[in-house]
């Protein structure tokens, strides 16, 4: 056997190994993602029995139906403030938070480690540790308000529909900001102490130092991590449902729990597989848009 022979038959085993490892995740993606995606879109062409199943072709009918309805637009607007607000607030206190955690402070590590303890918690226990601080009787954010002369007396802030979705915005923040911080930090590690260093001898303050070196190597990290939060904080039901379930009078209902209701209360399938795909399409717009900018990101770094 030659040798180009024997270069080509490891060629070939390599190429199979690869294929064997990709080919089982392959798989489950196709199962359990785009199988379902598929079957969602297929199912938003048709008029669903509940009981039965029974489906019967009504081409567009449910998107124009979903279209005509005021909860469909104001589940959107607040899916799109519910996800503008925490993925912006979360993406300024990440990034000062790792600026911070990544100077040489006494404590560090410790610190490194406490601020990663809310996003290890389970939504579940993380609503309701929510929904008993804003008990109306037994709460501590009520007690110390009224300890302070702020309110007269304990406000129902989840039965409130001016407060009630901006809680959940608030414990949302407060669960995946450490998630900006992890990943900033693992960026922060690895910008050349050379460039620093340089920078300093030619007079750079702290904010020179940031601007021209520290943020345009972060760029390419704050792209993706604000495409991951944004898709995300998109399609995110458990927190928002557990919270306030979807209430008081649907002011916490965004999209995710609009198709929850749609499904299994209201009994139309058709529409709340309408709102699926059209979840998926503002996803996909979202995703190309940010990699556009993460493709101009790179090119600013290089």
């Amino acid at each position: 056997m030659t040798v180009q022979q024997r270069r080509k038959n490891f060629e070939l085993n390599d190429r199979t190994l690869a294929v064997m490892m990709v080919t089982p995740s392959l798989i489950l993606i196709l199962v359990f993602a785009i199988f379902p995606m598929l079957q969602g879109l297929y199912a938003s062409f048709f008029q669903i029995e509940p009981a039965t199943l029974a489906m019967k072709p009504n081409g567009i009918e449910n998107y124009r139906w979903l279209f005509k309805q005021p909860l469909f637009w104001s589940s959107l607007l607040r899916s799109l403030l519910w996800v503008s607000t925490t993925t912006v607030v979360q993406l300024i206190l990440g990034l000062a938070i790792s600026l911070l955690l990544h100077q040489e402070l006494k404590g560090r590590n410790i610190a490194r480690g406490l601020v990663l303890f809310p996003y290890l918690i389970p939504a579940i226990v993380i609503s309701l540790t929510w929904r008993f601080i804003l008990d109306p009787t037994m709460g501590v954010f009520n007690r110390m308000l009224m300890d302070f002369h702020l309110i007269n007396r304990p406000i129902a802030f989840l039965a409130n529909q001016k407060f009630a979705l901006w809680f959940v915005i608030l414990a949302g923040i407060w669960k995946y900001t450490p998630f900006i911080i992890l990943m900033m930090l693992a960026r922060l590690q690895v910008i050349p102490v050379e460039l620093e260093e340089a920078a300093r001898l030619d007079g750079a303050g702290p904010w020179q130092l940031f601007r021209y070196i520290t943020l345009p190597w972060l760029m390419p990290v704050i792209v993706v991590t604000l495409l991951l939060r944004t898709i995300w904080t998109f399609r995110q039901f458990d927190i928002v449902y557990l919270f306030a379930f979807g209430g008081p009078l649907f002011a916490t209902t965004t999209l995710p729990v609009l198709i929850r209701y749609l499904a299994f209360d209201a009994r139309k399938i058709g529409p709340a597989a309408a709102t699926a795909t059209i979840m998926l399409v503002l996803m996909l717009v979202l995703s190309w848009g940010y990699f556009g900018w993460y493709n101009k990101a790179e090119k600013n770094l290089e």
